[in-house]
């Protein structure tokens, strides 16, 4: 777990646009360009990822995450380190691109894969714990480029020290990470050996094919309702810094508000697992989904330091909630048999929507100077994602019958 943990929070160098978004403004007063063009590459970083997404799935469902992540932390290091040297914009595009696509790809899926490979009855709880990971990655590795920055006063030396996140995160992989408990003579959530043939978690768990998966409409429930809300959550992650100093929030004002919305997306992780294990998955994640829609109208009417917070407070536990089921409804709902190949199935059109969200509104706001249309409309594919999961019950399954001896 603490593997894993260690990863997620090491991937949001390139899977959470805020990252980018400390970077935005140096970068068009350096070089001239606006901000759809920065937001550009975190699209193209998003299509090139749909493309490595099956791939990874494929890797991690055979081999486990270890290597996918100790590699995925390599590249993001060298991509990291290489951005701080860039004079042109097709080398900004260029290794932006790659390194978030690994990200988000590779190494992010691949840190929660392995947590649902090593616990069943555990897993909303473990995987709401490690979905905190990315959260306080969120609220910290911007703080962190933004302090490296001021203190010398060059965008360059930032990137350097996001480097070494990176690859210090890909690290504890290769040296603790087995792909399945069973792998090493164990059982999932450190059960013992069952005596006299005891069932135990392990065996009466689902394990679905994807081609089994694509037949139910749970699988489609859930890849339409999560595929509205990452058009959402990476197009407000890049956007809420310039948005909130643009209603008049200086620069360290808007970074605290991000890190405020991180820190209570962390808590919203942990709350999101403890509640789906009580009133199950699809309510929390109905709930959570209005919970994000009411907290994305705060942050379009937010105009001070207070509404601000608010705005971080509602979005953040809700997001927070919403990235825990995320990050496990495939393995609660099909099982860990073919987990990763899954949920990456859908990513093609997840991570297309995830592209086209920051740029769709950046370009909006490059042509009309505001961002309330695209806020009120990101707030309505909300509640249309949380009506598509109010339908996703989770599927029957039946086992296959076994040959009598």
């Amino acid at each position: 777990m603490s593997a894993a943990f260690v990863a997620a929070f090491g991937s949001v160098v390139f899977y959470n646009p805020a990252v980018l978004g400390v970077f935005s403004t140096s970068l068009e007063a350096e070089f001239g360009w606006n901000r759809s063009d920065v937001a550009l590459a975190v699209s193209l970083g998003s299509l090139v990822s749909a493309g490595v997404a099956p791939l990874a799935g494929l890797m991690i469902d055979r081999w486990g995450g270890r290597w996918v992540i100790g590699l995925s932390g390599l590249f993001m290091a060298a991509c990291a380190v290489l951005l701080g040297n860039i004079d042109t914009f097709w080398q900004f595009v260029t290794l932006y691109t790659i390194g978030r696509a690994v990200a988000t790809g590779a190494m992010h899926p691949a840190s929660f894969v392995a947590v649902a490979n090593w616990f069943v009855r555990r897993r909303l709880f473990v995987g709401g714990i490690v979905s905190m990971a990315p959260r306080l990655g969120a609220a910290f590795i911007p703080l962190l480029a933004t302090v490296v920055i001021a203190a010398s006063n060059s965008w360059r030396a930032g990137w350097i020290a996001l480097a070494v996140v990176a690859l210090v995160a890909g690290l504890p992989s290769l040296l603790v990470m087995y792909r399945r408990p069973e792998d090493r003579g164990l059982l999932p959530d450190g059960d013992p050996s069952p005596i006299d043939g005891a069932a135990t978690a392990a065996s009466t768990e689902r394990a679905f094919t994807l081609h089994e998966a694509v037949r139910t409409p749970a699988y489609w429930l859930v890849g339409c309702g999560t595929t509205l809300m990452v058009f959402v959550g990476p197009s407000i992650n890049f956007h809420q810094i310039p948005h909130l100093m643009d209603r008049g929030l200086s620069g360290p004002q808007a970074a605290i508000i991000v890190t405020a919305g991180s820190m209570t997306g962390a808590l919203g992780g942990v709350l999101g697992g403890l509640v789906a294990a009580r009133i199950t998955m699809r309510w929390t994640a109905v709930c959570s989904l209005l919970g994000m829609s009411g907290g994305t109208v705060l942050l379009l009417v937010a105009s001070d330091f207070v509404g601000a917070a608010l705005f971080a407070l509602i979005y953040g536990l809700s997001f927070g909630a919403q990235l825990a089921i995320n990050q496990m409804v495939y393995a609660e709902y099909f099982g860990r048999r073919s987990v990763g190949l899954i949920r990456s199935s859908f990513q093609p059109a997840q991570l297309t929507m995830s592209a086209a969200g920051p740029f769709v509104v950046g370009l909006w706001f490059a042509q009309n100077g505001s961002y309330t249309a695209p806020l009120l409309g990101l707030s309505g594919l909300l509640i249309i994602a949380a009506f598509v999961f109010a339908f996703a019950e989770p599927p029957l399954y039946r086992a296959p019958p076994t040959d009598a001896v």
